[in-house]
Parts: C-alpha cells; structure tokens; sequence
C-alpha cells in the first residue's frame, strides 16, 4: 500500500470514529476498544491507533496507561487553549510581516466572504473559516508558523462537541465576524490587525462562557500577549 492510500485510508478511519464521538454513539468516558473498531470497519489495527493518537491531540480521546483509549469529555477550557494557542501563531505572522498583506491577499479574503454569506451549511462554512487564516499564516513565508497553526486546526470540531452548541448560530454568525477581521487586515496597521485577531478567537470563547453561565475572567481573555 503507497503512502498515500494509506494516509487516505488513516483519514477515513479519523472521520469515523470522530462521527461516533461527535454523535454520542462513543460517549464521554466510554473505553474505545481497537479490536472493536477494527472489526466494524473492516481495516487493520494500525490505522486505528493512527486515528486515536491524532484523535487524542484533538482532544477528543484521553489515553491512559495499561488502561488504553477512552472518549475524553471536551471543555471550554479545551478551546479557550486551542485558539490561544493559534491564535499567537497567526499574529505572529502578522508581526513578521509587518501587517502588510498584498492586494492579492485581500481579494481572495473577499472571495471568501462573499461565499461564506451564502453558505447554510457548517462544514462549508468551517472550510471557507480555515482557507481565510490560512491565508493570514501563509504570508509570513514561515514553514514551521503555517505547520504548528495547522496542527491547532481542530478547534472547530471541539466548539460542536462542546454542550450547548448551536451549529445554525454559528453558521450566522461567521460572516460578521469575518467581515470585522478582513476590514482590520485591510488597514496594514500591525496593532490593529493583531489586537483584531486576538478578539476574534476570544470572542468565540466569550460566546461559549456566556452560555454556560460563567463569567468572562474565568480564563485571561485579554490579549495579544506578544
């Protein structure tokens, strides 16, 4: 088998059992057993614990010793780290660049936007979410900054695992904040674009906080801290 079947079939097997957990087939706390899985999908043993170790950096599968896999329950706190975390990447590569993004840049961003306006579907939406960071990211023409960003390119699926949320609300509410983020990416101002970008993660974090009733100094969401 090449290397690209198998990273192809090893995706497949990620989506899947990502499904049972996102759907509560796989609840939290429940012990995912390899031999099971392997059974039901009908591949080897390898590319299910491929699947659980990039499960378990997603934070969705907890791994404890002489005990084996296990669904983890996913927490704000979770998410809050997540977009910390990408988002000091991002407004590191602003800073690299000094805020100066090429017309090019911004059209594609504009792009889209106009298609996130009329999209209804979540996927679509969280896909055009990804191609306009990646675009913040990619302009720093840092390997490693776009590598450790992408890694982080998971908070998405813990904001749906998380309880409370509302997949319609969030679909509508990604083109203003969007909007916000390009028009301060428009300005070439490398404080206004990065204090920008460090309101758009947190602010996701201030919606889920309000939600659940806590209030907003439970985590440090003051910021850019570099």
């Amino acid at each position: 088998m090449s290397k690209l079947e198998y990273h192809t079939l090893r995706e497949n097997v990620v989506k899947e059992i990502r499904d049972k957990i996102l759907s509560h087939e796989l609840r939290p706390g429940m012990r995912i057993v390899e031999q099971n899985l392997s059974k039901e999908l009908n591949v080897s043993r390898g590319p299910i614990r491929e699947a659980l170790r990039q499960l378990e950096q997603e934070g969705l599968v907890g791994y404890t010793r002489n005990v084996g896999c296990s669904v983890k329950e996913a927490t704000i706190k979770d998410l809050y780290e997540i977009y910390l975390l990408r988002s000091t990447y991002e407004i590191i590569a602003v800073r690299l660049i000094g805020g100066e993004y090429a017309e090019e840049d911004l059209q594609r961003m504009e792009n889209i936007l106009r298609l996130m306006e009329k999209l209804d579907n979540y996927e679509e939406v969280v896909s055009c979410d990804h191609m306009l960071h990646r675009i913040i990211v990619e302009r720093a023409g840092s390997e490693r900054i776009t590598k450790l960003w992408s890694d982080l390119d998971y908070g998405s699926i813990i904001s749906s695992y998380i309880y409370g949320f509302d997949e319609a609300d969030t679909v509508k509410r990604q083109y203003q904040i969007h909007r916000e983020l390009v028009d301060a990416l428009k300005t070439g101002n490398t404080e206004t674009i990065c204090d920008a970008v460090h309101r758009h993660y947190m602010n996701s974090v201030r919606h889920f906080l309000k939600q659940e009733g806590l209030p907003e100094d439970t985590f440090n969401l003051t910021g850019p801290f570099i």
